[in-house]
């Protein structure tokens, strides 16, 4: 009997978790905007055939230039969230795929890793940058994790963040989703999870010894 599905969730995505191979994929909500888009696209294109003769001849161009511009990227767009994924780990193929995005349809592969190239998988502090604004705006004191897939010639490439709340209950959940999401991907791949990122006193004491050259703590790969 197969293993059942599990679904981690992430920042704006999701991770799907098999038996034999790992999507991240973006969560379901994803689709909505894509929609609207389409279904504006659709309706353009019905109004310049219900209207063509009331209509001036450059609205009806503005009208159908825009059609041709929602109609076709939100169809991807959709096509992306349903079966598009951002970064796909097989186990019968052994290896990482990171994959375009919508404009490829979440299909074309950029970047492909095999397990024997993979050096670890690591939980590391994700800066996020001040965005400047005029208006005022309540103060966000959040906390980001980024899950990153290090090659044995050191090259980095980021899978997916998680971002929370700092405070004390949603940083741990944070945290551990970030976590948990590794860990799977650690197992997948057969290599271990390294820990980076600063965290409380109290979880440094549960993990391993940090492995020689990291900084960080080191998780065995399951």
């Amino acid at each position: 009997m197969p293993a059942a599905t599990r679904r981690i969730p992430l920042d704006r995505r999701v991770l799907v978790v098999r038996e034999d191979r790992i999507d991240l994929r973006p969560e379901r909500g994803a689709v909505l905007w894509p929609l609207i888009g389409l279904a504006i696209g659709l309706g353009l294109f019905a109004a310049v055939a219900l209207f063509a003769e009331s209509l001036s001849t450059t609205l009806l161009a503005i009208m159908l230039l825009a059609g041709l511009i929602f109609a076709p990227l939100s169809a991807m767009g959709v096509i992306y969230s349903i079966i598009g994924a951002a970064v796909v780990v097989e186990r019968q193929k052994q290896s990482v795929r990171f994959q375009q995005g919508v404009l490829g349809l979440g299909l074309g592969t950029y970047e492909l890793v095999p397990f024997w190239k993979i050096e670890h998988i690591e939980v590391s502090d994700y800066p996020l940058g001040d965005a400047p604004s005029n208006l005022p705006r309540p103060a966000f004191d959040l906390r980001a994790w980024d899950i990153v897939l290090v090659k044995t010639s050191g090259k980095r490439l980021s899978i997916a963040q998680v971002v929370s709340a700092n405070r004390e209950a949603l940083l741990d959940e944070g945290f551990n989703r970030a976590l948990d999401a590794a860990e799977e991907i650690s197992a997948m791949v057969g290599k271990p999870v390294v820990i980076t990122a600063a965290v409380e006193d109290d979880r440094e004491d549960d993990t391993a010894e940090p492995q020689a050259g990291e900084t960080g703590s080191t998780v065995g790969s399951g």
